[in-house]
């Protein structure tokens, strides 16, 4: 159960990490590519700018292209991290339930296997106390399958749990 959901756990947050730097990286790709774009129009525009402010025009709007193009990368990569952030929460989230689900298994497979040896101590004591011989034998062997009995449902109780 808790090796199922660590495997799991490892599996969604190693998805959304590849999912992340996949985005960024193609929203790098995307912002040099604009910036680059953004240079080839300016040299073009300078070499054809007439006046000082036409040059002066020409570096504003390539100035504006490049603030544009790096705020497009920074808020893609700024949402591929939030929903990374929040898989990664979501599977931490999941993985605690079920780790406090097999602790709660775990204890509850305890406290049945405490019970269940109490009561066969119990039945062993008086049955010791009233037989004797071939009665007290049985009691005895009575008591040692219930124990048997008690720890094997203990033992696959943690099994499932994990």
């Amino acid at each position: 159960m808790v090796a199922k959901e660590l495997s799991d756990r490892r599996r969604i947050q190693d998805a959304a990490r590849k999912l992340c730097d996949e985005a960024s990286e193609r929203a790098k790709i995307a912002s040099d590519e604009a910036i680059k774009q953004a240079d080839i129009v300016y040299e073009r525009a300078k070499k054809l700018a007439v006046d000082d402010q036409a040059r002066k025009e020409a570096t504003k709007a390539y100035e504006e292209a490049v603030k544009l193009a790096q705020e497009v990368r920074h808020k893609i990569e700024w949402e591929a991290q939030v929903v990374f952030t929040a898989t990664w929460v979501k599977s931490a989230k999941d993985y605690d339930e079920a780790l406090i689900k097999s602790k709660e298994s775990i204890e509850g497979a305890r406290k049945a296997y405490d019970e269940a040896k109490k009561q066969a101590d119990l039945v062993y004591d008086e049955a010791k106390k009233q037989g004797v011989g071939k009665q007290a034998k049985e009691a005895a062997n009575v008591y040692k399958n219930a124990i048997k009995q008690a720890e094997k449902e203990y033992r696959e109780a943690i099994t499932k749990s994990r």
